[in-house]
């Protein structure tokens, strides 16, 4: 899991959302249905993003291309922060890194089936450089991000979202 740190867990309720994001993910290496789903998301940006070994080598070369110089991407491919290439590709959005879909599978808000990614239905980490970004001309109010707030991914077809 990464995990920035100004990102505190949000106490105990905190800790029950990722023990209900990893008790999905654990699910997932018996479970026909659940397999495939590589990561969770606890908090923002790139804190609180939990990612399963069998994407890190293609996730590795991902970020390379886009931090290269010589860049092999075409011409016109946008170039993303970090913490957005990784999102993308846990919840299975991004060209470059292979999706997988489960035809049994239905997309079911608050169900243990659906997509890719696990999250929380709030943020279970707070923020405390949240009125900093390290997104060019990008700066947010310092109550935005924080416990409790509704994450941004909730309600996303790509999701399985755990209550808290």
């Amino acid at each position: 899991m990464l995990v920035e740190d100004d990102f505190p867990l949000c106490g105990e309720w905190g800790w029950g959302g990722v023990a209900g994001v990893m008790n999905i993910l654990e699910s997932g290496r018996t479970t026909p249905d659940h397999l495939g789903r590589r990561g969770g998301f606890i908090g923002t940006g790139g804190s609180g993003l939990i990612i399963h070994h069998s994407v890190l080598p293609i996730l590795s070369q991902i970020l390379r291309i886009h931090a290269s110089v010589a860049s092999p991407l075409a011409p016109g491919f946008p170039r993303r922060p970090t913490d957005i290439i990784i999102q993308d590709c846990l919840l299975g959005v991004d060209p470059l890194c292979p999706a997988y879909s489960h035809p049994g599978r239905s997309s079911s808000l608050y169900s243990s089936e659906g997509g890719n990614l696990v999250i929380t239905s709030k943020l279970v980490m707070g923020h405390i450089g949240s009125d900093k970004s390290t997104a060019v001309g990008r700066a947010y109010s310092p109550e935005k991000w924080r416990c409790g707030w509704r994450h941004a991914f909730h309600g996303r077809g790509e999701v399985v979202v755990v209550p808290v």
